[in-house]
């Protein structure tokens, strides 16, 4: 009787070990995350040939009350480098998410621009593995998109942006980019929301929404002197040159901010001029009372 007891025990104990560490093993409440494709608009916005940024297109679709949805166009490449703005109001939060990738491996692709084209009508793609990594370099905080191989087509992500209306980019890569504005808004106004810098074009979309494009956010670091120097050195002596890029900074406001600015002013421009009106009539009634009474008082002194 002992004996089956002690059996008994020790196959009781064994499961309830075994399930613990199987429960250690594989996690049931863990849900593997799902994208969503449809909540963005691949356009294939191919740059003009003359570009030296090739096919590359980086497009942002702004909103005043929700994250920026951002959709690349890459040729070639093997990952994405993106500088987010840090919220400092929800630390810890994720800063990208609803990774989407529809591309295609570079051995695939005889025409870039006509694969773009093909992927945002027909949508197919092929099993793509990614990686999501972040990095420091001088003290700047990058999000890495790692592929398992070189791709051309697009990659869009969902970015939260902790300044509302403002919105800032800092590139990583050579590339046109393009700024989609919401419906009913606009930039440029010095006084409510300027850009800088200056976009190269702009348009209306379909959509009735104003685009902004920038051909080049090159920095332009060269000089004079830098080129005369190198033009003496050995080309095995150059050292290759680092792309430098302009910060893209824009304020997006309605497009009836200005003119309810300048009902604004009108409105503040006339408080202040009657109150400078009351002003000066006042002070002109104290200073006829003054001379009034001064006069009365040299005529009193008289007799």
């Amino acid at each position: 009787m002992r004996k089956q007891v002690v059996v008994l025990f020790l196959i009781l104990t064994s499961a309830i070990y075994l399930s613990g560490c199987i429960d250690d093993i594989i996690p049931v409440d863990e849900v593997a995350e799902t994208t969503n494709t449809s909540e963005y608009a691949l356009d294939p916005f191919i740059a003009n040939d003359s570009c030296e940024c090739g096919i590359n297109t980086t497009t942002f679709y702004l909103s005043p009350d929700s994250p920026v949805k951002a959709v690349y166009i890459l040729e070639n490449v093997d990952r994405l480098e993106v500088v987010p703005l840090e919220d400092i109001t929800n630390p810890g939060s994720d800063v990208l998410s609803n990774i989407v990738i529809e591309a295609k491996p570079e051995a695939n692709n005889g025409n870039p621009a006509a694969t773009v084209r093909q992927l945002s009508t027909s949508g197919a793609m092929d099993s793509i593995n990614y990686t999501l990594s972040e990095e420091s370099e001088s003290g700047q905080t990058k999000q890495v998109i790692s592929f398992n191989q070189s791709l051309t087509g697009f990659v869009a992500y969902t970015m939260e942006v902790p300044m509302g209306q403002d919105f800032m980019y800092v590139p990583s890569h050579l590339s046109t980019v393009r700024v989609v504005l919401p419906e009913g808004y606009t930039t440029g106004n010095q006084f409510i929301g300027k850009v800088e810098p200056e976009p190269d074009s702009r348009y209306v979309d379909g959509q009735d929404r104003e685009v902004l494009v920038w051909n080049n956010l090159r920095q332009n670091t060269s000089s004079s002197l830098s080129s005369l120097a190198k033009g003496f050195l050995p080309s095995e002596d150059e050292e290759e040159e680092e792309i430098e890029f302009k910060t893209l900074y824009l304020k997006f406001y309605s497009e009836d901010a200005p003119r309810n600015l300048l009902i604004g002013t009108s409105i503040l421009g006339a408080g202040v001029l009657l109150v400078i009106g009351n002003y000066l009539r006042n002070r002109k009634k104290l200073n006829e009372t003054i001379r009034m009474a001064e006069e009365d008082w040299k005529k009193d002194k008289k007799r």
